[in-house]
């Protein structure tokens, strides 16, 4: 890698403000994400079990965040206890940034059946469990592969494994599977179910008596794409660069910049949740309701039992 002056800039407080403000949020609303989706009504259908998952897989890369931040605050050449260490954080942030992919994809594709072909759709929509189950396997074996094994195969130091790039983004092999499987084959399923559905619900009968609400339909197609564009994009673009130009210390920073993006899903992903179902934000409304009222008369009790003698007696005369 050239040494190059107008590059040795150190962006630790970027990373490390970056990382810190997603592991706090992303724990919060991931939580409270889940608690909410536990309290639908439907929770037996196919977007809230997608949706349920996708918050356990943003947890999957919130819980290990702490290591990351570790790592650019230290900025020192970890032992090999370390390196397994981080590697681990590692896979986990594939497993939630591919695992993320693919069930942004069957939200997608799921509300195209629902529209395009209800009746024939079925049984596969109501097979959401054994999917996300196929989904979480084939994910976990391939970025276990992905990470680990490629990066035991190179004879690389792994002093920057926390903070910097790991061996794979520069293998022709992962990388070329990380870009098609992993993101230009869900954009494509994204692409292809989101303008079936708009031309569908255009045509629909169904949709212009107002038994669908097209409004909550494209809302969460807007939100769906964006999320996918936003975070993901950018990194694979990186991951192409690699391939493309000689590594230098201007790409290590776009790849670590693209990744710090890439995890910002974890806190935009419930936002999906909640902007997007009318049924989700019933249920956020009514457990505020039910906390207040809670809240009220917790305090009312505590100001019963701290008032004096004599004004209790007043208050029962």
């Amino acid at each position: 890698m050239p040494n190059n002056s107008n590059c040795s800039e150190d962006n630790s407080v970027l990373y490390l403000s970056g990382y810190s403000i997603i592991a706090v949020l992303g724990l919060i609303v991931n939580c409270l994400a889940i608690y909410f989706l536990c309290h639908l009504p439907q929770q037996r259908s196919p977007v809230t079990i997608y949706m349920k998952n996708l918050a356990f897989a943003d947890l999957l890369l919130v819980i290990t965040l702490p290591l990351r931040i570790y790592g650019y605050a230290r900025r020192e050449p970890p032992s090999q206890q370390d390196v397994l260490v981080c590697r681990v954080a590692g896979t986990f942030l594939l497993l939630n940034m591919y695992g993320s992919i693919f069930l942004l994809t069957c939200i997608s594709l799921d509300r195209c059946l629902a529209v395009c072909y209800p009746l024939r759709s079925r049984r596969l929509r109501q097979s959401a469990a054994w999917i996300c189950t196929g989904v979480w396997l084939i994910n976990g074996i391939a970025c276990f592969g992905v990470y680990f094994i490629s990066s035991t195969k190179i004879n690389k130091s792994d002093a920057n494994c926390l903070y910097g790039k790991p061996p794979f983004v520069t293998l022709k092999g992962p990388t070329f599977g990380s870009l098609t499987i992993g993101f230009l084959f869900p954009a494509t399923i994204i692409t292809i179910s989101s303008v079936a559905l708009l031309k569908a619900m255009a045509q629909s009968q169904v949709v212009q008596e107002g038994m669908i609400n097209k409004v909550k339909v494209v809302r969460m197609l807007f939100a769906n794409i964006s999320i996918f564009l936003l975070c993901f994009m950018p990194y694979h673009i990186v991951l192409i660069i690699y391939q493309l130009k000689e590594e230098n210390c201007y790409l290590d920073k776009a790849y670590s910049i693209t990744l710090l993006v890439a995890c910002a899903n974890a806190v935009l992903d419930p936002f999906l949740y909640y902007f997007t179902s009318e049924t989700m934000k019933n249920v956020v409304k009514e457990e505020i309701k039910v906390g207040k009222a809670r809240f009220l008369e917790l305090s009312e009790l505590s100001f019963e039992k701290q008032k004096p003698p004599v004004l209790k007696a007043l208050g029962q005369e």
